[in-house]
């Protein structure tokens, strides 16, 4: 023992010197691995013991302001606790005002309140610095309550189909609750439905979002339903019907019209079962192709051709082309019983001098025309003896343009000294010639 107590006495002063150098030379080691620092996060304010005032009839008037504030905190702490903090902040790091303790207030006071900080749920080695802001300004106003109807609006393009349906809402009124000034500022409720949604019949469920007289999103509000289920009942009918338009002119010498084709060639309507029942196609206004040696296109809103009660599902404006072309010419000879006459008189007899047409149109169009596809018929209710007539409605394929025919038909009276043979009848049919190709 004594021994020992000589040992430890020894050199004492150099011992004791050397445990200092050791313990600071630790706490150096220790502030060079774990240094403290200070760093600055941001943190969404929070409104908390708001129960109180609204046992009281009042509210918070700021209190979108107040939420959508952002707290600077600055907190000082070893470098790697403050990086553990960096990446769960939102979660650790907290600011809110409290208003349990406002018994006292009345409607229009202005508090200013301090902003409290929670840092890591109370863990130790952090240190709040500073905050900004430290306080906050909260205006107290009286809670009101206003019912508002609730109005549709539709998100895309609304077609006259969609504005036919009879949307059914699950709730038609919604209270509006929040400070007396800003329900005031309410002008109208609305739910926005896509048009896609409509069209389909789905049904929908909406939030509600009050707008002021200008038009602009009212906030800090909130509303007895806050969603709305939108349902569709159809109240009228569907039916397609096709696009028709004829042409009128006649094309540049040496063209002709090919074809007329309308873009859509049908089109649904939509309207009640007593206005659809009467339409079985639209009609449009006749395309003129006089002195025509180009393709026509004209784009044709549907909308001054239907009824009241009827519209169009989808675009109503149609494209309508007359398709140009210059085209071949060829001759036939067409057999007398193609040749009608109509309205004979029972005393007359009528001759035919001549039945040959002239053709034009494509070349291929020409070659599948048969002689047989070829008609026509002459009125001869106003001939009296001896007259002579070479208007003809001739009947050919679509696509094929009359271009000239010689044929010339004389009526002669019974009475009269050169009667021609013929056969009594309403309408007469002469004796076929021969086909020239």
């Amino acid at each position: 023992m004594k021994r020992f107590r000589e040992l430890l006495m020894k050199d004492l002063g150099w011992k004791l010197l050397s445990v200092a150098i050791a313990a600071t030379m630790w706490f150096m080691v220790i502030s060079i691995n774990q240094p403290i620092d200070t760093r600055t996060y941001s943190t969404a304010l929070a409104v908390q013991g708001e129960e109180g005032l609204t046992a009281r009839g009042l509210t918070i008037a700021n209190r979108e302001a107040l939420e959508e504030m952002k707290v600077g905190v600055k907190i000082k702490a070893q470098r790697t606790s403050l990086d553990r903090l960096s990446q769960r902040q939102a979660e650790l790091i907290s600011a809110s005002v409290d208003l349990s303790t406002l018994n006292y207030v009345e409607s229009g006071d202005v508090l200013t309140l301090p902003v409290n900080t929670t840092i890591a749920n109370g863990a130790a080695g952090y240190t709040v610095e500073s905050k900004t802001p430290s306080s906050v300004e909260v205006q107290i106003e009286t809670l009101v309550s206003k019912e508002f109807p609730v109005q549709i609006s539709w998100n895309g393009e609304t077609p006259g189909n969609v504005l036919q349906l009879a949307p059914t809402l699950s709730s038609k009124t919604v209270m509006v609750k929040g400070a007396q000034s800003t329900v005031a500022s309410v002008s109208v409720v609305r739910v926005f439905v896509n048009v896609s949604d409509a069209q389909e019949h789905k049904d929908t469920v909406v939030t509600p979002i009050a707008y002021d007289r200008d038009g602009n999103t009212v906030r800090g509000v909130t509303f007895s339903e806050e969603s709305i289920t939108i349902s569709y009942h159809r109240t009228q009918q569907e039916k397609a019907v096709p696009i028709l338009v004829h042409t009128i002119g006649t094309p540049a010498e040496g063209y002709h019209v090919v074809n007329v084709v309308c873009t859509p060639q049908s089109i649904n309507l939509n309207g009640t079962p007593e206005a659809l029942q009467n339409i079985h196609g639209i009609t449009l206004d006749d395309i003129d192709v006089t002195d025509a040696f180009e393709n026509i296109t004209k784009t044709i809103s549907l909308s001054p051709y239907l009824p009241d009660g009827v519209s169009v599902m989808g675009d109503a404006n149609i494209s309508v082309t007359a398709y140009i072309a210059k085209g071949e010419e060829r001759q036939y000879n067409i057999p007398v019983g193609q040749i009608m006459l109509q309205n004979e008189k029972a005393d007359y007899t009528y001759a035919l001098q001549e039945s040959q047409i002239v053709l034009m149109g494509r070349a291929e169009d020409l070659a599948k025309i048969e002689v047989s596809q070829i008609t026509g018929r002459v009125d001869v209710a106003n001939l009296e003896d001896g007259d002579t007539t070479n208007a003809v409605q001739w009947s050919v394929p679509e696509g094929i343009q009359v271009v000239s025919s010689n044929l010339v038909v004389t009526a002669a009276s019974q009475r009269s000294e050169t009667t021609p043979d013929h056969t009594d009848g309403d309408e007469h049919m002469l004796e076929e010639p021969t086909y020239i190709p």
